[in-house]
């Protein structure tokens, strides 16, 4: 889209890619027009991730201020909801990535917010904006469950409140409702005019298909029974967990509370839907967490004070237990002991990496540490807030610190930068202007990575055979085959002890 300025077809190496709208492209192609003269290409781009979660964490607590129904921005229920959005894998580990889920969780906290002020007839005109941009940016990020359970969440409000089946609820939800459609129908009419096929391909296979399950053997991620409880009890820990066992103590009477009603119902209805969706991920629950985060803020706040001080006690060993652990794995693979010492990681990290020496790594890490062993003075006095706190503090440094201290490790462990260098040092001289490279299941994953290294656009043929068109073939196999007839192997490699990931390219025998 950066260099083709074409803003209505995503595209993917060269290829239409359809399964989700533009709108996060659209903003990571502004944020790369517009800052890539101060930094590199990528990071410009991924300012968007940024944007988007910044107004995601911004609005998250506005939408517990006006769940819990207070004025006060200090109350320590906004905080308690807060760590338990912040320390939920799920978000700690994606609210850091370059992909729509982003937005779509941020359009999802803007609707719960717009929908929410509906309900307790607060600042109406703005609740219904908010309700809009949520709508829109759901929709154009993602496709229609996400806005459809939103929706859905607030159609059934007046079978639940009473109030909610007056004029004053729906005029501004329908309003809100119309404005919405207007400003996101000209993207999927403009695709259908002018690509009909795609517009197939985005709507009935990667909406209606993966939830009904007829395009789930191409698309992938079939679902499964154990799934979504996993994901609710690992993916949304521990607020799924504590949400849980709020909702179970008496559903009916969270179900028709005002301020309770669509943090209960939301992620009740989206957990329903994914249960029994033909296509299922642990991503699909990311919307849901921070109402789950919300309602178990409850049980928290429930728990006794003997409780909590363990809790806030263990969370301080386990956290300072694994700083220190960190500390003395880095100070091991910068000696180049890694052999010896930590063989038993090598599952999960090429023990023949060499650890390089960062000045800058080593002073983030270094203050990271100092923040938690000091902080003391920066947690509440309050006990219920102050465990919660320590959990999720401890959770952000160790996560701070080991993408400080090893994120050259983990790139050389799972990245093909290396491999995509190699080749394209090896294909000058031999791959010519006029040449073009047919591909045998590459992924949505390795042809960027192709082109962004090597400048070549693949050319799809999904068969092992000669290209008719191209001279070169690159394969991504288990194994390192023979070369098809009429060709011969040009170049292989792989990720460091990735033997069963091979990239293969054959050139044609002339």
């Amino acid at each position: 889209m950066f260099e083709t300025g074409n803003w209505l077809v995503p595209t993917n190496a060269g290829e239409p890619f359809m399964e989700k709208p533009p709108l996060y492209y659209w903003v990571a192609t502004i944020s790369a027009h517009l800052l890539s003269g101060f930094m590199p290409l990528y990071d410009a781009a991924r300012s968007a991730t940024l944007l988007f979660s910044v107004i995601n964490f911004s609005f998250f607590i506005l939408l517990a201020r006006r769940a819990f129904n207070t004025d006060h921005i200090s109350d320590k229920r906004i905080w308690i909801a807060f760590a338990l959005y912040l320390c939920a894998p799920g978000i700690l580990r994606h609210s850091h990535d370059m992909f729509t889920d982003v937005a779509l969780i941020t359009g999802a906290t803007i609707g719960l917010y717009g929908i929410l002020g509906l309900i307790r007839q607060e600042k109406v005109a703005m609740s219904a904006l908010w309700l809009m941009f949520g709508t829109v940016i759901t929709m154009l990020s993602k496709g229609v469950f996400i806005p459809g359970v939103l929706w859905l969440s607030l159609l059934l409000a007046p079978i639940f409140l009473p109030h909610c089946r007056q004029k004053l609820f729906w005029l501004p939800a329908i309003i809100a409702g119309l404005a919405a459609l207007i400003l996101i129908l000209p993207w999927p009419i403009l695709l259908y005019r002018q690509h009909p096929n795609l517009f197939m391909t985005w709507f009935w296979e990667n909406n209606i298909g993966r939830f009904l399950g007829f395009s789930v053997e191409k698309l992938g991620a079939k679902a499964n029974l154990t799934r979504v409880p996993a994901s609710v009890l690992l993916f949304a820990l521990p607020a799924g967990i504590l949400a849980t066992l709020y909702f179970i103590r008496n559903p009916l009477k969270r179900l028709r509370s005002r301020n309770e009603y669509l943090v209960t119902i939301f992620p009740l209805l989206g957990i329903v839907f994914l249960q029994i969706s033909a296509t299922g991920r642990a991503l699909y629950l990311l919307p849901f967490i921070a109402p789950l985060a919300i309602l178990g803020t409850q049980t928290v706040l429930a728990l006794p004070e003997k409780v909590l001080r363990g809790f806030s006690c263990f969370a301080a060993t386990l956290w300072s237990l694994l700083i220190i652990f960190l500390w003395v794995c880095y100070f091991i693979a910068l000696s180049g002991q890694t052999q010896a010492w930590l063989t038993p990681f090598s599952k999960w990290l090429p023990m023949s990496y060499q650890m390089p020496f960062s000045i800058v790594a080593l002073l983030v890490a270094t203050i990271l540490t100092a923040i938690w062993f000091l902080r003391g003075a920066l947690l509440s006095r309050q006990i219920t807030l102050r465990a919660m706190q320590n959990w999720t503090l401890g959770m952000c440094i160790v996560w701070g610190i080991t993408f400080s201290l090893f994120l050259g490790w983990i790139d050389y462990t799972k990245g093909f930068k290396d491999v995509f260098v190699d080749l394209e040092q090896h294909l000058k001289g031999h791959y010519h202007a006029n040449d073009c490279m047919a591909s045998d299941n590459i992924g949505e994953s390795e042809a960027p990575m192709l082109y962004y290294y090597t400048k070549i656009l693949h050319q799809r043929q999904d068969r092992f055979e000669k290209p008719e068109q191209c001279r070169w073939l690159i394969v991504l196999s288990k194994q390192i085959k023979p070369a098809p007839a009429g060709m011969t192997l040009f170049w292989s490699n792989h990720r460091p002890d990735e033997f069963t990931e091979n990239l293969v390219v054959y050139k044609s025998i002339e």
